[in-house]
């Protein structure tokens, strides 16, 4: 491999802000998954938990939730996991590609990392991602203040983590590396 033209004030190392930015995209990705699967064993726990607790009308009124967190909640849940694992196998993938200096790579992720900032920003405003508090809930039936905690501290670690990574891939030493790393026309 040869090294990029030192013409475009390139000093021929990667940029610290390139690195940082790479493990950025290599980090959260997996680490906001493995929060979400934590936030909704959480709920699933408190759930059967008080199902299996409860006795009477209070165990009528928790068949409902019991069965929908149990049956379709939980497959969805599956179904996102796998579509989160997915997107983070691509996160990790375009943050190498990123880091060999590939524009496409960097242009890629920003819009990714744009799309995460706006939906970790509405989640942080509006709270609950993964819908539970919205369903229909026993009156009796509280979280547990952990999966709140869970929720609400992974949106604002993708939302700070997408907005130092938008800013580091376009600094003026990250612009000079990716032009110094593009193939001559």
């Amino acid at each position: 491999m040869t090294s990029p033209p030192r013409a475009y004030g390139f000093t021929g190392r990667r940029p610290a802000a390139v690195e940082i930015a790479f493990w950025i995209a290599v980090v959260v990705p997996p680490l906001a998954t493995v929060l979400n699967v934590a936030g909704f064993v959480v709920v699933k726990r408190a759930v059967d938990d008080v199902f299996g607790t409860t006795g009477g009308d209070a165990q009528a009124s928790m068949v409902e939730l019991h069965d929908k967190v149990n049956g379709l909640l939980l497959d969805l849940f599956i179904f996102f996991t796998v579509v989160y694992l997915l997107l983070s196998g691509l996160w990790i993938l375009l943050g190498f590609k990123m880091r060999s200096g590939r524009h496409w790579a960097r242009i890629t992720l920003t819009v990714f990392a744009s799309l995460w900032a706006l939906s970790s920003l509405v989640a942080l405003i509006r709270g609950d991602t993964q819908g539970f508090t919205t369903a229909d809930m026993p009156p009796f039936f509280e979280f547990p203040s952990s999966y709140l905690v869970l929720d609400y501290a992974r949106s604002a670690l993708d939302l700070l983590a997408m907005a130092a990574f938008i800013p580091l891939v376009f600094l003026r030493r990250s612009n000079r590396y990716f032009t110094a790393r593009r193939p001559p026309a």
